[in-house]
C-alpha cells in the first residue's frame, strides 16, 4: 500500500518533539524557566503520537492485506519483525558498547546489565520488567511496548468492525488500566516507589488507551459510514472524562484517565486536520524525509547526543543568563537533529529499508508458493482417475 504523506509528516512531528525533550538534558534544566521547561518536557508526548499513528496504519494496512493475502496474520508478524527488529538489534549491540554493562538509572538497584536483560531485549520482551524496559537501549521502552501491541493486534483487529467497537475497546483499556493501577500502586513489586511509578507510566496498560485512539482515527477518515456510537457509550465516556478531570489531585497518578489519553485525543484531531489540509510549512521534502527515517532517528539520536557531548560540541554560548541558555538549547537541538540525520541516513538505506524489503520478498515467495500448491491441488482434484 502506498504510504500516505500526511502520516509521514506526522511521524516527523513526533520525532522532532522527542528530540526536544532530550535536548533539554544537554543543558542545565534547573535554569530553564518553569513554563518553558514544562513546554519542552512535553516533547515526550511524541511517543504517544507514534503509538496512535502505529495503530492507525496497522488497521489500515491489515484491512487491505487481509483481503488480498492467504495468510495475513503470518505475514503481519513477518512484516513487523523485519520492520523493527534488525535495527533494534544493532542498537542493543551499539549501546552496550557505548554505555557498558554497569549500573544506570533504569536498572534501579540492580548492579549491572544481566544476560537475562540482554536476552529480553533481543526477544523484544523487555517491557515486562521495570529494570529491563529501558536500561539497555535508551528509549527502547517504546519499542518493547510496540512489539507487545503487535502481538495483540490481530486479535484486536478481529473484534473491531466499527466505531462503536473502537470506543468499547477504549473503555475496556481505560478500565483495565485503572484496575491495574489501583493494584500495583498499593502493592508495588519493588521498594523504590519513584522508580516503580515511572515504570507504571511506561508499561503497556498505561499506553493501550492511546493505541486505541488510532482505531478511532481509522473510522473517522476511512469508514465514515461506521461512525455510529450508542448514547450509552457516549454518556459513559463523558462521565469518565468528567470524573477523571475532577479527581486530578495527585499529578503523578491519574487513576481514571491518563494525561497521555488527552494528548492522544489532540493527536487524533491533528491527524484529521492534516489529512484534509496540508500546509507547505509541514508538507515539504525535509519533513517528509525526517518522517521517513523517524524510527532510525529515534534509536540513533541518543548516540548523536553522546557523541556531541563527548567532543564538547554542545552549549557554545557562555554565561548564566536566559539568552545564553535559550541560545544553547536552540543550537543543541539543531546539531542533535542534523547529527542524528547524518547517522540515520546510511543506516536507513543499509539496514532498515533493506530488511523491510527482505520481509516483503519472503512474504511474496511464501504467498506465491501457497497459491501454486492450491492450483496443483485443484488440478489434481479435477484430474480423471484421481
Amino acid at each position: 500500500m502506498k504510504k500516505l504523506q500526511y502520516i509521514t509528516v506526522l511521524r516527523a512531528l513526533a520525532i522532532l518533539a522527542v528530540l526536544v525533550v532530550h535536548t533539554t538534558q544537554t543543558a542545565d534544566i534547573q535554569k530553564i524557566p518553569e513554563q518553558l521547561a514544562g513546554l519542552l518536557n512535553n516533547g515526550m508526548r511524541g511517543v504517544q503520537l507514534f503509538y496512535m499513528l502505529s495503530a492507525f496504519t496497522l488497521f489500515l494496512t491489515y484491512t487491505s492485506h487481509s483481503r488480498q493475502e492467504l495468510y495475513p496474520k503470518r505475514n503481519f508478524f513477518i512484516r513487523r519483525f523485519f520492520r523493527i527488529a534488525p535495527l533494534y538489534y544493532l542498537a542493543i549491540i551499539y549501546y552496550l558498547w557505548q554505555d557498558g554493562f554497569g549500573p544506570r538509572f533504569w536498572l534501579g538497584d540492580a548492579p549491572g546489565v544481566s544476560n537475562l536483560n540482554i536476552l529480553s531485549n533481543f526477544l523484544l520482551l523487555h517491557s515486562f520488567s521495570p529494570r529491563w524496559i529501558n536500561s539497555v537501549v535508551p528509549g527502547g521502552w517504546s519499542v518493547g511496548i510496540e512489539f507487545v501491541f503487535y502481538a495483540m493486534f490481530p486479535f484486536i483487529f478481529s473484534r473491531i468492525r466499527n466505531m462503536q467497537d473502537a470506543v468499547n475497546f477504549t473503555l475496556i483499556t481505560l478500565a483495565f488500566r485503572s484496575l491495574m493501577l489501583v493494584i500495583l500502586v498499593h502493592h508495588p513489586l519493588m521498594h523504590d516507589t519513584r522508580f516503580w511509578i515511572d515504570y507504571l507510566y511506561l508499561y503497556l496498560p498505561d499506553q493501550l488507551p492511546v493505541f486505541s485512539l488510532g482505531f478511532w482515527l481509522y473510522f473517522i477518515i476511512y469508514e465514515k459510514d461506521k461512525l455510529q456510537i450508542s448514547g450509552a457509550s457516549m454518556l459513559l465516556m463523558s462521565l469518565l472524562a468528567i470524573a477523571g478531570l475532577a479527581t486530578q489531585i495527585d499529578k503523578q497518578i491519574d487513576y481514571l484517565i491518563p494525561t497521555t489519553f488527552w494528548w492522544g485525543l489532540a493527536f487524533v484531531a491533528l491527524a484529521v486536520g492534516v489529512s484534509k489540509y496540508q500546509p507547505r510549512i509541514l508538507f515539504n521534502p525535509l519533513t517528509n524525509y525526517i518522517g521517513t527515517i523517524s524510527y532510525t532517528i529515534y534509536l540513533t539520536h541518543f548516540a548523536g547526543i553522546h557523541l556531541l557531548e563527548y567532543f564538547h560540541l554542545t552549549n557554545p554560548l557562555k554565561g548564566q543568563g536566559r539568552i545564553a541558555l535559550l541560545g544553547n538549547l536552540a543550537f543543541n537541538y539543531t546539531e542533535i537533529l542534523l547529527t542524528s540525520m547524518a547517522i540515520s541516513t546510511p543506516l536507513y538505506y543499509s539496514i532498515e529499508k533493506p530488511m523491510q524489503d527482505v520481509g516483503k520478498r519472503l512474504i511474496a515467495r511464501m504467498e506465491a508458493a501457497r497459491r501454486n500448491r492450491n492450483k496443483l491441488d485443484l488440478a489434481q482434484a479435477g484430474a480423471p482417475g484421481v
